[in-house]
């Protein structure tokens, strides 16, 4: 089978940025308060008539564009969304539509913050194989539309935003070398909107205890991605038979600086070898991994040649690795 990499990718952001001193006038909170304790400066906001399908369409345009190709050269869509436009049915369908590719496949995966990660893995084996040359990966979210605004332990915390990657044939050698992906569902209810499915639905009189918005456990997720992250950086390098002194660059879900930092410290590598944006999008969930990679890649830290790790944790639980030899 031929050797399957990203060749073209593409990232979006709404205009709207709201800064920590934007926050601090709707919430109890400041600037050095969210500055110390994720690194957080500022993040993009959509606005109401803006759906996640349209960040993915500008994002999935600009990796096609970096491609060369056009949407009917697209074979099959896999978005990895948290915030879908709606429940059902998929919103990939919906950036088919909008994007005008013909004749091809759509999916969602929720991983919420992990999903880009695992959806790359699963595109990866797609594409190459009979009547799926070119697979778009995209990873789209709105959350500031899913949290609740009064709720300064999560509101302040994420953006939105969308990245995209073009997957297809490339040299022997090179591309997606392999992935590591796993969970723990003992710690689904660590992450979650608790209302809106078969267990809570809609309409429900719980929506008065705020059910219907996103809910974090902060200090659990934190226990859990300090060691999710290195970890899953570990076990797909394993996987390939690679070694951590072979890395390049490690792109990391921007969920917290703190997070990054204590991760890398695990591995036992310096920053200088992670690539680091939160501090102008906030966590982005989904997006987070692709919208680093491409602005890593912008600022001439992923070259020809590179072997990058991106990882990513999240609700699920959920987290893995994916790894890249550009």
């Amino acid at each position: 089978m031929a050797s399957v990499g990203i060749i073209g990718l593409g990232s979006y952001v709404p205009p709207h940025e709201m800064s920590n001193e934007d926050w601090a006038e709707i919430v109890e909170t400041s600037d050095e308060w969210i500055t110390t304790k994720t690194g957080m400066k500022r993040r993009r906001i959509a606005d109401k008539d803006t759906h996640t399908s349209d960040l993915a369409v500008e994002a999935c345009k600009r990796a096609l564009d970096d491609a060369g190709l056009t949407p009917d050269d697209i074979d099959l869509v896999i978005l990895a969304t948290s915030s879908p436009d709606v429940p059902l049915s998929s919103t990939a369908g919906i950036i088919q539509e909008k994007l005008g590719c013909s004749d091809c496949g759509a999916f969602d995966i929720n991983a919420v913050c992990a999903g880009w990660v695992y959806a790359l893995d699963v595109g990866a084996r797609f594409a190459g194989t009979p009547g799926y040359d070119k697979v778009l990966v995209v990873g789209s979210e709105i959350y500031s539309r899913i949290l609740n605004w009064q709720d300064r332990t999560t509101c302040v915390l994420f953006g939105d935003g969308a990245g995209a990657a073009v997957l297809g044939e490339v040299e022997d050698g090179k591309g997606i070398l392999g992935s590591w992906l796993t969970s723990d569902g003992s710690g689904s209810g660590v992450i979650e909107i608790p209302a809106g499915g078969v267990r809570v639905p809609i309409p429900s009189d719980n929506f008065e205890e705020g059910m219907q918005y996103f809910h974090m456990d902060g200090r659990a997720v934190w226990n859990f991605a300090i060691e999710a992250f290195p970890q899953a950086v570990l076990s797909a390098l394993e996987r390939v038979g690679k070694s951590l002194d072979e890395v390049d660059l490690v792109i990391p879900h921007q969920a917290n600086i703190n997070i990054i930092k204590a991760g890398m410290e695990k591995l036992g590598l310096p920053m200088e070898k992670t690539f680091t944006n939160l501090h102008k999008y906030g966590n982005t969930a989904g997006a987070s991994v692709p919208i680093a990679m491409r602005e890593a890649m912008d600022e001439g830290l992923i070259v020809p040649g590179s072997l990058v790790v991106a990882a990513a944790f999240g609700g699920g639980l959920a987290w893995g690795a994916n790894v890249i030899q550009f």
